[in-house]
C-alpha cells in the first residue's frame, strides 16, 4: 500500500527494491543489499521490464571512476543512521549499505533503456535497516522521514492482496535524494562523499523491514523467487508451496504481533505509573538555616560539570552545552549543586546500561538521558520544544520506554525555605517540606494581595469544597478569614503550585528556595 509519493519516484517509477512483487520470474527484483556473495539483483525475464522500456535498448554511458568512491558514500550513510538510530534510543538489529558495482548498474540501464542512468537509477547506493518489531521499523521510517527530502515513500504489503499467497512481503521503500538542510548534525555535510552522491545520482533507497518481515523474505528469495528447484516441481506442487508460503506469511503477522505487545509491556512494566518521588509529603521537624549563596550556572559551569560526571563521554560542541543549559533550566535547576542533588537521585550506570546506545554520545546526551530518567513525563513536557528538532517530543518518549519503571530512583531529603520582606521571622529561612511551603507562600500572598489571589481549581479554596482526595487543611489568615489548602500533593506537583502562586504574586516580596537552590517562576 502506498503510503505517499513526493513528486513522482525517480527512474520512472521502476521499483528495484529487495522481494518486491514477490512474484516467480515476474521482471526484474535488484535487492537492496548485497550480501557476501555480492550483488544480488539478477533479472527475472529479461524481455519488458517494469517501467516499459524493451530490453536490449542503447544505454547512456556512464563514467567509471564514479565508482571510486561510491564505497565511502555507502559507508557514510551506514554510519549515518547507525547514528540517527541511537541518538534516538531505537535498537536496530542490522544496517547495511551497498554500492552496486558497476557492471550490475550497466546491466540494468541496458535491460531498462535507461537515457539518464545517473538519474533514473535510484539504488545506485541502497540501504537496508531490519528492526526488532514493527513499532521501531515506524519510528525509524519516521526518522529517514524527518531527515531527508524524498522522493519515493511506500509501505508494501501484500497481506491484503487478492493472492493469498504473495501477502508475506511487508517493508518500507523510500527513496531519498537530499539531506534537509536543517539537520542540525548532518549524515551528509557539505563536501562528503554522501552529499557528493545526492547531487550525482537520482536516489538513494532506503528498505526498513522487521526482523520477522526479513525472514519471510529472504526465505521466499531463495527458495521460490530464485529457486532453480520451484521452477523445476509441477503445477500442483507448486500451488502446494504458495500455500504453504501464505500461512508462513499470516505467522510472521502474528509473530510481528507478539513482538510488538512484547514492546508494549516492557515500555509499561507494571507498576510503573508516574508518580513523585517523595509521595504526599507530611510535616516534619524543621531545620533554621541561613540563606546560601547562590552560584547561577552558565556555560561554562555546566561545561565543567559535565565533564566531572560523565569523563569518559565526548564533549559535545559549545553549541550542545547552550542546549543542555537550557534543558536544565526549562526543569528549574539553576545552580551546579541543585542539578547535581537532582542526579543523585539515580545511579547513571544504571541508566547508561538501559540506553544501550550503539554509537559514542556526548555529554550532553547523557545528561539528557538522565533528567529524562529523573523527572519521566514532566521532563518530556517540559523540554518537547527545545532545540531544533520538530520530534524531540516523541524521541524523548521512545527513549522513556527504556527507562520507565526499570530506573531505581532513591528517595532524598528535599526542603524549602523562604525569604523575603513579607515573610514572618519565626518562618525565614526554616528548612520545611513542600506542603508546608504551599500552605505558607498561600498565606503570605493572600495577607499582602488578598485571598482571591491564591484560589487554585482543585488545590486553594475560600470554601470548605475541595474533593475529599485532596485532604485539604485549613490555613487561619490575619483578618480571621480561611484558605482551605490541598496536602494531598507530591512534590512535583506542590512545586508547580508554588511556581504558579509565585508568578501572581506582582506585589509581595516571597522568595522560596529548594535544598538551598531558587525556585523558578514565569515572571
Amino acid at each position: 500500500m502506498a503510503r505517499r509519493t513526493n513528486g513522482g519516484a525517480a527512474g520512472n517509477g521502476n521499483r528495484d527494491v529487495a522481494g518486491s512483487g514477490g512474484a516467480t520470474g515476474n521482471g526484474n527484483r535488484e535487492a537492496a543489499v548485497n550480501g557476501p556473495g555480492g550483488n544480488r539483483g539478477a533479472a527475472g525475464n529479461g524481455g519488458t521490464t517494469a517501467a516499459g522500456g524493451t530490453a536490449g535498448r542503447a544505454a547512456a554511458p556512464v563514467d567509471a571512476s564514479l565508482w571510486e568512491w561510491l564505497p565511502q558514500a555507502a559507508h557514510e550513510v551506514e554510519v549515518g543512521l547507525r547514528g540517527l538510530l541511537s541518538e534516538a534510543s531505537i535498537n536496530a538489529h542490522d544496517v547495511t549499505a551497498r554500492a552496486k558495482r558497476y557492471e550490475s548498474f550497466l546491466e540494468k540501464c541496458r535491460q531498462k533503456g535507461y537515457t539518464e542512468p545517473l538519474r533514473q537509477v535510484t539504488d545506485t547506493v541502497a540501504v537496508r535497516l531490519i528492526m526488532y518489531s514493527a513499532t521501531d521499523r515506524e519510528r525509524a521510517s519516521e526518522l529517514v522521514r524527518e531527515r531527508f527530502e524524498l522522493a519515493e515513500d511506500l509501505d508494501t504489503s501484500e497481506r491484503d492482496t487478492a493472492s493469498p499467497s504473495r501477502r508475506g512481503y511487508d517493508s518500507t521503500h523510500l527513496v531519498a535524494i537530499a539531506e534537509r538542510e536543517d539537520a542540525e548534525h548532518p549524515v551528509a555535510p557539505r563536501g562528503s562523499s554522501l552529499d557528493r552522491y545526492f547531487r550525482t545520482f537520482g536516489g538513494l533507497e532506503i528498505q526498513i523491514r522487521t526482523v520477522a518481515a526479513h525472514a519471510w523474505a529472504e526465505f521466499e528469495h531463495s527458495r521460490r523467487y530464485k529457486g532453480e528447484g520451484y521452477k523445476a516441481v509441477g503445477d500442483l506442487d507448486r500451488l502446494t508451496i504458495d500455500q504453504l508460503f501464505g500461512a508462513a506469511a499470516d505467522a510472521r503477522h502474528a509473530l510481528d504481533e507478539i513482538f510488538v505487545a512484547i514492546d508494549r509491556v516492557l515500555a509499561n512494566p507494571a507498576g510503573s505509573a508516574e508518580s513523585d518521588h517523595a509521595d504526599a509529603a507530611e510535616d516534619g521537624a524543621e531545620e533554621e538555616t541561613t540563606a546560601p549563596e547562590v552560584e547561577l550556572l552558565d556555560v561554562e559551569a555546566l561545561t565543567a560539570y559535565l565533564a566531572h560526571r560523565f569523563p569518559e563521554d565526548s564533549e559535545g560542541s559549545e553549541r550542545g552545552v547552550a542546549f543542555a543549559l537550557e534543558l536544565v533550566q526549562a526543569c528549574g535547576l539553576r545552580t551546579v549543586r541543585g542539578l547535581d542533588a537532582e542526579l543523585s537521585a539515580i545511579d547513571g550506570a544504571e541508566v547508561r546500561r538501559l540506553m544501550d546506545t550503539s554509537t559514542t554520545v556526548t555529554r550532553v546526551r547523557r545528561l539528557d538521558d538522565e533528567l529524562l530518567a529523573v523527572l519521566g513525563e514532566e521532563y518530556i513536557e517540559r523540554t518537547a520544544s527545545i532545540g531544533n528538532g520538530s520530534r524531540r517530543g516523541d524521541q524523548l518518549r521512545w527513549r522513556y520506554d527504556r527507562l520507565r519503571g526499570k530506573v531505581t530512583v532513591r528517595r532524598r531529603t528535599v526542603t524549602y525555605q523562604l525569604f523575603g520582606a513579607d515573610v514572618p521571622a519565626d518562618l525565614t529561612g526554616h528548612a520545611i517540606p513542600a506542603v508546608r511551603a504551599v500552605r505558607e507562600v498561600a498565606r503570605i500572598v493572600a495577607t499582602v494581595e488578598g485571598s482571591a489571589q491564591v484560589v487554585r481549581d482543585g488545590a486553594i479554596s475560600r470554601l470548605e469544597d475541595l474533593p475529599l482526595e485532596a485532604r485539604a487543611r485549613p490555613v487561619r489568615l490575619a483578618d480571621g478569614t480561611t484558605l482551605w489548602v490541598a496536602t494531598a500533593l507530591g512534590r512535583r506537583a506542590a512545586e508547580r503550585l508554588l511556581e504558579d502562586l509565585l508568578d501572581g504574586a506582582e506585589r509581595t516580596d516571597v522568595r522560596v528556595l529548594r535544598n538551598g537552590e531558587p525556585l523558578p517562576t514565569g515572571g
